[in-house]
């Protein structure tokens, strides 16, 4: 394999949640008085996609005139039963099991809370991780590389090993700042790839054959 040691976001990437989150955000903005006729799921979808959730509820917030506390509050009431019937993407446990049977190991690195690993453990995926980093372990957000810095101090792993794996482009540049690679994960062309990614796929089959591709 090209690389051994995987680095997973989970949102977007091994799990997707967009639809959830998107659902959450609207019903949010309708519950803070905002006319559902006025709201654009579209491009709620895309400042998610392309920037973060921080970025959405600071644009929709100012741009439909609503308190950006009140509105992040009842966002993550309504998010979080949505996860648990969040489906994983498509190839996601044959390219874990792959990493495996080939002596790597695969690692979570998420935002989230335990219940990511949670869902991945309803989904049948967890059993694939050596190690993960979630938000109880306080790190900065990515793109700062210290949680995957911390990840490779504890499990042993060389950077020049590794390969970060994400939808957006502060997963790549978490992973250079870090000495590693990254993969893009884009399945509907949204990103505009400024952090140079070392490859770029719209399905997580197309990266495990370019891993096998060695």
């Amino acid at each position: 394999m090209r690389y051994q040691q995987l680095f997973w976001d989970f949102d977007g990437t091994l799990v997707d949640t967009y639809p959830g989150m998107v659902a959450a955000f609207t019903t949010a903005l309708t519950q803070t008085g905002v006319n559902a006729f006025e709201i654009d799921q579209p491009a709620i979808y895309q400042a998610m996609r392309q920037h973060s959730m921080g970025t959405a509820l600071r644009q929709f917030s100012a741009e439909y005139g609503v308190s950006q506390d009140r509105l992040t509050n009842l966002y993550q009431r309504q998010a979080a039963p949505k996860l648990a019937t969040a489906p994983a993407f498509a190839g996601s446990a044959a390219i874990l099991q792959t990493v495996t049977m080939h002596g790597g190991r695969n690692f979570l690195l998420t935002h989230r809370d335990q219940r990511a690993i949670d869902r991945l453990k309803d989904l049948g995926l967890w059993g694939e991780f050596s190690g993960a980093v979630t938000a109880s372990d306080d790190y900065p957000r990515k793109p700062d590389p210290t949680s995957l810095n911390a990840l490779c101090q504890e499990y042993g792993v060389l950077p020049q090993d590794a390969l970060m794996v994400g939808d957006r482009n502060l997963d790549i540049q978490a992973a250079h700042r870090a000495g590693m690679a990254g993969a893009l994960f884009d399945p509907e062309h949204l990103i505009v790839d400024e952090s140079q990614s070392e490859v770029r796929v719209i399905r997580l089959a197309e990266l495990q054959a370019w891993l096998l591709a060695d």
